[in-house]
């Protein structure tokens, strides 16, 4: 039975959970993607219009700016419309998505630790602040702008696997089994790396508190 997490630093449920992309009926959405995969421009739009906001947001809270988060939706939907031929119309579209949003995000944070390395060994200084959505905050919610940086410092200092894990199972408020779908991984490897998570976030945000 899943629980929900017990995070005693912060409000999970206050962490700007996501809207889900997926409204209408199955067979309205199915003859949408159909449309879409044969070419149809307007279809397609019709998608990134439904779904924009879920992996916009979602990007930005594994990349941690706004302006990488941009870049990574803008490739994810490229991908999204060479790829659209490939999903199965029976299936829920979301999972498949937030798979291909997660692999471009690390493609992603891969490139920008290879950029900061080059920076570094150059004698450069790399400018990482936070940087602000020009529209609506996914974080407003959050008592503070600190408790939103503490929050992105302490992600920072996840690896890749567990910062992935931790934001779709206790920020993005899907279950073990859905994150373990979308990571390709199994639930026992998800927990695991959800209670790795877990423990050294409240040992990074008690520190910075």
């Amino acid at each position: 039975m899943e629980t929900r997490p017990d995070i005693s630093l912060f409000d999970a449920n206050a962490l700007w959970m996501s809207q889900s992309g997926e409204t209408g009926e199955p067979s309205e959405l199915a003859a949408l993607f159909t449309r879409a995969a044969s070419g149809d421009a307007a279809a397609f739009e019709q998608i990134v219009v439904k779904h924009e906001r879920r992996v916009l947001t979602l990007s930005w809270r594994l990349l941690g700016t706004m302006e990488d988060a941009q870049d990574a939706a803008q490739e994810v939907f490229l991908r999204t419309f060479k790829y659209l031929h490939r999903f199965d119309v029976q299936k829920p579209f979301e999972p498949w998505l937030v798979r291909m949003t997660v692999n471009v995000c690390r493609n992603f944070g891969r490139k920008r630790q290879q950029r900061s390395a080059v920076l570094v060994m150059a004698g450069e200084e790399t400018d990482r602040a936070e940087q602000q959505d020009p529209s609506r905050s996914p974080y407003q919610e959050l008592h503070s702008e600190q408790q939103r940086l503490m929050l992105y410092r302490a992600l920072d200092g996840l690896p890749e696997k567990e910062r992935t894990a931790f934001v779709l199972r206790d920020i993005e408020g899907m279950t073990t089994a859905e994150t373990a779908e979308a990571l390709g991984s199994s639930e026992g490897t998800i927990r695991s790396q959800i209670s790795s998570a877990r423990l050294k976030m409240r040992k990074l945000l008690g520190g910075m508190r």
